[in-house]
């Protein structure tokens, strides 16, 4: 939509409760929004555009879902405004940096309310991340790292760990752009995931590193990873040699869907993987016969799941 400013008079709409002005140009909101002292539900997703917010988000006393993911306002600013939304319980947010994260962590309305989707932007002022410092945001459904960040490590530090599962809401993670990542094992924080997505991650070699796992007892040869996992999707990842060393259940799988990922022969599954699932696995034909199946039953076993892309 190519709406870049709202009309004279909006404020006039005092009896208002829902705004939708996602994917809008929107340059910035009228102060004259003040007025809408009804209003409930406010999106803002995807306005690249959006600059000046003049401290309105506080006047909104009654919103209960507040949607600023993708949204080129810095959303950080609107942090201590949130403290006073006592009804707020469904958040959508990007965060561009470590210290803005830092900062919204310490905002308690922020921790407190049902943040629905996270995305973690640029983030150039930091080359690794403690993800479990989202884990307590409850409940997390839906995280996203992107925007060519610098990254290189996600932290997996184990004397915070009390027993895998830190994400216990998370169901959707998307990587795209992190192309100095090598691997991505932080997603077994995740047990109810349910729909992995990566592209374009240069460097990216692993999802799960058996190295990293190794280094916490806890983890270690852990037979239920990827255990609600419906949908894997893996496309331009010129590196990616293998998803995990060992053969997993996979017992709700439906979809693998693997793209420009040349290195990538080798399946964690055998022929006890994905039983009674009418598993799809979607590829290009050439990549496909150069698959290296674990033994002659799960290449019979899998061999009718192909699907041309």
């Amino acid at each position: 939509m190519n709406l870049k400013e709202l009309p004279v008079g909006i404020g006039k709409l005092v009896s208002l409760e829902h705004l939708n002005l996602s994917f809008t140009h929107i340059r910035k909101l009228p102060i004259e929004l003040k007025a809408l002292k009804n209003l409930k539900y406010l999106n803002l997703e995807r306005t690249r555009w959006l600059r000046i917010i003049p401290q309105l988000i506080s006047s909104f006393s009654k919103l209960q879902v507040l949607k600023m993911e993708g949204c080129c306002y810095q959303c950080s600013l609107v942090l201590e405004e949130m403290e006073h939304l006592n009804y707020l319980n469904v958040l959508t947010i990007t965060f561009t940096s470590t210290s803005e994260l830092e900062k919204a962590l310490g905002f308690n309305k922020f921790i407190s309310c049902a943040i629905e989707h996270v995305s973690l932007q640029g983030f150039r002022d930091s080359r690794s991340l403690n993800i479990l410092a989202l884990a307590n945001l409850q409940p997390l459904y839906s995280l996203e790292l992107s925007g060519y960040m610098v990254i290189e490590d996600v932290k997996i530090e184990s004397n915070i760990i009390e027993g895998v599962g830190c994400f216990h809401s998370l169901r959707s993670i998307y990587l795209f752009d992190c192309n100095q990542l090598r691997d991505a094992s932080w997603i077994i924080f995740a047990p109810h995931l349910e729909r992995l997505f990566i592209r374009d991650c240069q460097g990216l070699e692993e999802i799960i590193s058996e190295e990293k796992l190794s280094e916490v007892a806890e983890l270690k040869r852990n037979s239920n990873l990827f255990s609600n996992l419906e949908f894997l999707h893996l496309n331009s990842l010129p590196k990616m040699k293998t998803i995990y060393g060992h053969a997993l259940l996979f017992p709700q799988l439906k979809r693998i869907t693997i793209l420009n990922c040349p290195m990538l022969k080798k399946f964690p599954l055998n022929s006890n993987s994905a039983k009674g699932r009418r598993l799809v696995i979607e590829g290009d034909e050439g990549w496909w016969k150069d698959v290296e199946w674990q033994d002659e039953s799960t290449q019979i076993a899998f061999f009718p799941s192909f699907k041309h892309r």
